[in-house]
Order: structure tokens, then C-alpha cells, then sequence
């Protein structure tokens, strides 16, 4: 798959990939449509660069983590540019550094929209035509022409080889996994594809969800590569089902009149899209397996419950109520 990125002014729109599947179709999914639609977007990538660097810059903990660390040193082709543009680059990464940086990008509601309108904009868009802060679209105006010539050509690469190794995936696995998590959960998969912004660089944690259905997920990020990327579609794809499963969690906790565990939802996503992916590939290791997150404070104490109650379930033992309902009865909130 040949890797595109945008020559100056020229009106090219995201780069679009979609995966489709021909399993026969059975309520409550469908696998006669498309599933995923992937993008490359020119604008959504130079905002999340400009965001994990201006993190650093701030000394966040979270840029030390392993999806992010090596923005900072990812300078290849910038110190044969001019003085004024050297200049430029560190005066847009400053503003992030001030405006945008100190945010969180999944809950901060400003810059969640922020990143919408970004994510939508074609690559030749005036970028001061996207209803955004006129501060902020001059400052990227001004780190476009820099953005373009020393990163986007290789970050555009970066994303078009992983979105082809994730659609491979999903050719091959993607009719089931998906079957299943819709099954396990009760719900219906959209009728149009999720949509997946492929980014060089994109939080912390190498891909993240907001309930505006932004989905994005890191290129550089080993731990988003391979089978654990198509972990992490099912697991940022199960996210945008979070309000309706918080519903049904604490309804099922009301009736035992407990409180529901803060974590609950999430560790049901942890444990279900590792344990899909390794159904469909035997031997694979579950991201929160690999991270170890099970071992630490949290996370960590669903884990014995979750073996317990949410597997059988998942190996088509009981129901969703039945599993949830023992989990909340059982686990400690400490």
C-alpha cells in the first residue's frame, strides 16, 4: 500500500482504508458492511505531535511512558532547515506547551472537540476555515509548512504500513472478534465503519476513545502493533458502548443495593478484548497481561472475579447479568 501525504495547497482529502468482512450475517451484527475505516490525516497528526511534545516540554510524568518518550527525539531532517523555521517549530511547540498540552485528550471537552474538527479536516483544508480558536489555527498555519517538509513525509508512512497491517488483521479476523464482542455485550455494531485516526504519536497510552466517537491510535507504538492493535480496536470500539454498559452495571448493582466499582466497566474491556483476540489467535498474550496490569493496585483486584465469573461467560456459560452480578457482589473496592 503506497504511503500519501500532502504537497503544498494540493486539495487531497485523509487518507481513507476500509476493511469489509463476508461472514453470514446474524442479529445483533451484521458482517455485510464495512467494520473499520481507517485515516491518515495531515492535520490530527501535526496537532497530536505538537500535543505529546508540548507534554514533554512541560515535564508531564506521562511523557516518560513508552508511546510517547521518543517524540521529543524524533528530529530527523529539522536541523537542515532554516533559522526561521527551527524558530517557528519551537515557538508552536511553546504555545502547546502553554494551551493545549496541559489537557487531558480524552476528557477535556474543549480540546476533545478540538481534536474532532481536526480529525474531519481534509488535508488541504484552510485550517482557519474549521471553527477552531484563531490563535490556534494560526499557530498550526505556521507549523504546517515546517510539519510538512520535515515529519509528515515518514509519519505518513508509518501510518499507512500499520493501517495495512491492522486491515490485514481484520480481513482475517475481524467478521469474528467482532460477532463476539457484539454478542457478549448486547449490542449493535454501527452501521457505518468505526472510524479509526491512525497518528503518529498519540497520548500516553498509545490510543485513546472519547464518547464523540474519536478513536485514535498511535503508529509508533509497538504496543498498538500486530495482534495487540487489533486488541486495542476491540478495546477503544467497546469504549463507545461505555454509557450503555454503566446503565446496565449499576442497575444490576442497585438491585444488590451496592455500589458499583468505579473500574468495573474497564476491566470488563481489558479482560474481554484479550480474551477474543486470544480465542481466535492461541498463544497471544492480553495487553493488560503484557503491561502487567494486573498486578497493580486497581485494575488488580477484579482479576481473581474476573477468571471466576466474566470467562465462563465469555465461554458461553450464563448471561451478562449473571457474570456482572456475581463480579459485583464479590469484588473488593479498595
Amino acid at each position: 500500500m503506497l504511503a500519501l501525504w500532502l504537497i503544498e495547497g494540493a486539495p487531497a482529502g485523509p487518507v481513507i482504508r476500509t476493511a469489509m468482512v463476508t461472514a453470514e450475517p446474524r442479529r445483533p451484527f451484521q458482517s455485510d458492511r464495512q467494520l473499520f475505516a481507517f485515516r491518515s490525516g495531515f492535520w490530527v497528526n501535526l496537532h497530536h505531535f505538537l500535543y505529546v511534545l508540548g507534554r514533554a516540554r512541560l515535564g508531564m510524568a506521562d511523557s516518560r511512558r513508552a508511546a510517547v518518550v521518543k517524540a521529543p527525539a524524533d528530529l530527523e531532517g529539522l536541523s537542515a532547515r532554516s533559522d526561521d523555521e527551527r524558530a517557528i517549530w519551537d515557538e508552536v511547540v511553546h504555545f502547546y506547551a502553554g494551551e493545549l498540552a496541559a489537557k487531558d485528550a480524552i476528557f477535556d471537552a474543549a480540546l476533545v472537540a478540538t481534536t474532532r474538527k481536526l480529525a474531519d479536516a481534509p488535508d488541504g483544508a484552510d485550517v482557519a476555515t474549521l471553527g477552531l480558536d484563531a490563535q490556534l489555527a494560526g499557530t498550526l498555519r505556521l507549523a504546517a509548512p515546517v510539519y510538512r517538509a520535515v515529519w509528515w513525509p515518514r509519519h505518513s508512512r508509518t501510518n499507512e504500513a500499520r493501517i495495512e497491517q491492522l486491515q490485514g488483521l481484520i480481513d482475517k479476523h475481524g467478521a469474528v472478534l467482532v460477532k463476539r464482542l457484539t454478542s457478549l455485550y448486547g449490542t449493535q455494531w454501527p452501521a457505518e465503519p468505526r472510524t479509526i485516526d491512525i497518528t503518529a504519536y498519540a497520548n500516553w497510552a498509545g490510543a485513546y476513545s472519547t464518547d464523540a466517537q474519536l478513536i485514535v491510535v498511535s503508529s509508533t507504538d509497538e504496543a498498538t502493533a500486530g495482534m495487540l492493535g487489533l486488541e486495542t480496536l476491540l478495546h477503544e470500539s467497546a469504549h463507545q458502548w461505555d454509557a450503555e454498559v454503566e446503565r446496565r452495571l449499576a442497575a444490576i448493582a442497585a438491585k444488590q443495593g451496592k455500589p458499583l466499582p468505579s473500574l468495573l466497566s474497564h476491566a470488563l474491556i481489558f479482560y474481554t478484548s484479550g480474551e477474543l483476540v486470544g480465542e481466535a489467535v492461541p498463544g497471544h498474550v492480553p495487553y493488560a497481561v503484557k503491561a502487567g496490569l494486573w498486578n497493580q493496585q486497581g485494575l488488580g483486584a477484579f482479576k481473581p472475579w474476573l477468571d471466576q465469573y466474566w470467562r465462563p461467560y465469555i465461554r458461553g456459560t450464563g448471561t451478562f447479568e449473571d457474570a456482572a452480578g456475581a463480579m459485583i457482589a464479590n469484588v473488593s473496592l479498595r
